[in-house]
């Protein structure tokens, strides 16, 4: 049995150590933690070290101490406070072997054993809590208490008790452990590139590197952010102290961010991986790409062709690729996901040829359609704007005026350019290409969840502020671009859009007309072109299966709420809202929910389903990665003791793959169930048929 550091999220006593432990002092680290997603209640549960590099007991106190701890003792802690499940699932996934015992403290002996015997005798434990004596000098793996704090988007203890040193390559990353998870942030993945050029994998790195502080902004309005911006954070279940066994390997998700290719961040706290880590037993991985102008500008000139910013993305998945396996990933199980631009992004990578062979699966979360522009149209339609604008149009040397120009002024033009082309290389057509004979060979061929929320636009179209419909749908047309024909074909197919079809925070005809542009608007934007892609792809074959959601319960960010009517309706008997009730599910609402944060970022539990719901989504989600089925193995839930998960998937019936000609989706609410696709008729008037990527 190889040696491993566990971590079970079970509260212990503050010890000291001189210096910063190694896993190649103290063996494989692994971090389980079978967490509720209730931040709060961690003082509540018990947390302990599991270090399973076998060892005497003498030794083993000594490594507690070197972590800042103490043997587990069960005289101050509840086995059944969560230990037990932590062993059982170890037991599971064959990380442990069911007769194992482990060194605890020894204040259970009864007094005077030690003297009454030839041999001293000290103190284990089996996986199923039952304490032995056992010879001292036996080589036992060790529990040591766990006295580091929950993090959340305010605070993290980062300070010498809770480090850890990790070597990565021919670097060493110094990062840190808080409740659940070891957390490994602001690791760079490529150097800075000149500006306009693409990256590359940075593989130089050597000697001792911090990876304490979360990773920086790329450069984005009005002042925020660095150039210098190519990081990565890492929550990780498991620490090797060596190339690990393939079977010890968990798998990795990696998440892109949001924000229309114009902000956004791998650290925001909203996607924080710690909690998908630690309750799905695998490694998240938030990268970050560089945005706006910086990260998309193409010129006419052959060589910078834009779509920096997809380079980034592929220099973090071969980063990846070379190093994730002494974060305990497995290189060959990586899983990326995203949300808005995140997701679109995820699609480009499925689209670009240059990321064949980088991920197996693949997630996007509220994509949107948004056609690849060959290179000449986009300088004509915003490069040349750019020029102009920065005074670089009557200079000889057009890119070194660019280059030269302040970076922040750039990204703050009028004009700004910050959307994919077709530059022949990394995008090589003007959509993802679903035909069958594209597998492998222009796109990656694997396994793809997409979905939306049922509102989409809640949040991001105006509103009008009118009870005339008519009027409402011109002025919606008028700020979305919609052409005089789509239009008309709106206006004359009323009785697709009724008045009032989606939710209304009150009987208003104010609120009833802004429903009726809502759902215009989220089809058009969001739910058709989603669902006809997913259909396409479903025909042809091109991906092995595909799985389609929608949110029917969503939790908004109070901070990104323009309209105000996204959040569930306030009630006496629920004061943060009753999400029960109808309310819009906008675009974001997702984001707290499918990592498992809203607790983390300080939002209030709204009823007794919020944290269940969220623990649901991320066993969808993490489900996905370990097996390329959102359909958690029961056996797996069981073993982690997740009995409502388990409860909500017997309700809901197995999530369906799509079927082309009688497609379903997963609606996403509490007690869930398998629905029909419901934009067909829709989706027709505004020339966005279900079956329109299969003429």
């Amino acid at each position: 049995m190889r040696s491993f550091l566990f971590l079970t999220p079970l509260l212990g006593l503050l010890a000291t150590a001189s210096a910063t432990p190694s896993t190649a002092q103290l063996g494989d680290i692994t971090v389980l933690a079978q967490n509720n997603l209730r931040i709060s209640d961690a003082s509540k549960t018990s947390a302990t070290l599991l270090l399973s590099s076998r060892k005497p007991y003498s030794a083993a106190e000594q490594a507690c101490s070197a972590l800042s701890e103490q043997l587990w003792s069960p005289n101050v802690q509840n086995f059944d406070a969560g230990l037990n499940q932590s062993l059982a699932y170890e037991v599971f996934a064959g990380h442990l072997a069911a007769d194992q015992l482990l060194w605890i403290a020894a204040d259970t002996l009864p007094s005077g054993w030690q003297h009454h015997h030839r041999r001293p005798q000290c103190q284990a434990i089996d996986v199923k809590g039952q304490c032995h004596t056992v010879d001292c000098n036996s080589q036992l793996p060790a529990l040591c208490t766990q006295s580091a704090t929950p993090s959340n988007s305010t605070f993290a203890n980062t300070t010498a008790p809770f480090q850890v040193a990790q070597a990565v390559g021919q670097q060493t990353l110094v990062g840190y452990r808080d409740f659940y998870t070891f957390r490994f942030e602001g690791v760079r993945f490529a150097e800075e590139p000149e500006r306009f050029t693409y990256s590359s994998v940075f593989t130089n790195a050597t000697g001792v590197n911090n990876a304490l502080n979360p990773a920086p902004e790329c450069l984005q309005a009005p002042n925020n952010g660095s150039t210098d911006c190519l990081f990565l954070n890492i929550w990780t279940t498991s620490l090797p102290s060596e190339q690990p066994a393939k079977k010890d390997l968990k798998p990795v998700m990696v998440y892109i961010y949001g924000g229309g290719f114009a902000t956004g961040s791998a650290s925001n706290p909203t996607n924080d991986g710690s909690m998908q880590a630690s309750r799905g037993d695998v490694v998240v991985v938030d990268i970050a790409y560089r945005l706006n102008s910086l990260g998309f500008l193409a010129l006419d000139d052959g060589v910078h062709n834009g779509n920096y910013w997809i380079s980034d993305l592929i220099s973090g998945l071969e980063w990846i690729q070379k190093y994730i396996s002494y974060m305990g990933g497995d290189p060959e199980k990586v899983m990326i996901f995203g949300e808005s631009a995140g997701a679109e992004s995820v699609q480009a990578l499925l689209a670009s040829p240059k990321a064949i062979g980088l991920f197996r699966g693949a997630l996007m979360q509220s994509n949107y359609y948004q056609p690849y522009v060959p290179v000449a149209q986009a300088v004509n339609r915003t490069t040349n704007a750019i020029l102009r604008e920065t005074g670089c149009n009557t200079t000889t040397n057009q890119l070194a005026c660019l280059q030269a120009y302040n970076a922040t002024a750039l990204i703050n033009l009028p004009t700004n350019f910050n959307y994919p082309v077709i530059d022949g290389t990394y995008l090589t057509s003007s959509y993802i290409n679903l035909n069958a004979s594209a597998a492998g060979r222009d796109i990656s061929s694997v396994p793809v969840i997409s979905g939306v929320n049922r509102d989409e636009e809640g949040v991001l179209i105006p509103n009008f502020d009118t009870t005339n419909l008519t009027q409402s749908i011109v002025d919606l047309a008028a700020s979305q671009g919609y052409s005089t024909a789509e239009l008309n074909a709106i206006l004359t197919h009323l009785d697709e859009f009724p008045l009032g079809s989606t939710p209304s925070n009150n009987n208003t005809l104010i609120n009833q007309v802004f429903n009726t542009t809502v759902r215009i608007a989220t089809d058009g934007g969001f739910h058709c072109s989603d669902e006809n892609t997913i259909i396409a792809a479903a025909s042809t074959g091109i991906f092995p299966k595909t799985w389609f959601f929608e949110f029917n319960r969503t939790y908004q960010d109070p901070g990104y709420n323009m309209n105000g009517a996204c959040q569930a309706p306030v009630t006496s008997t629920h004061p943060a809202g009753d999400p029960e009730l109808e309310y819009f599910k906008c675009h974001a609402g997702d984001l707290s929910i499918s990592f498992g944060t809203f607790a983390r970022s300080g939002f209030p539990e709204r009823d007794q389903y919020d944290i269940p719901f969220a623990q649901l989504t991320v066993d969808y989600w993490t489900a996905f990665a370990r097996e390329l089925d959102p359909n958690p193995n029961p056996a797996f839930l069981t073993a982690r003791g997740y009995w409502d998960t388990l409860r909500q998937t017997t309700i809901a019936g197995p999530w369906n793959a799509v079927n082309a000609k009688q497609p379903e989706m997963m609606e996403l609410q509490w007690n869930g169930a398998m629905r029909p696709f419901p934009d067909a008729a829709q989706c027709s008037v505004l020339g966005q048929p279900l079956d329109a990527l299969l003429h």
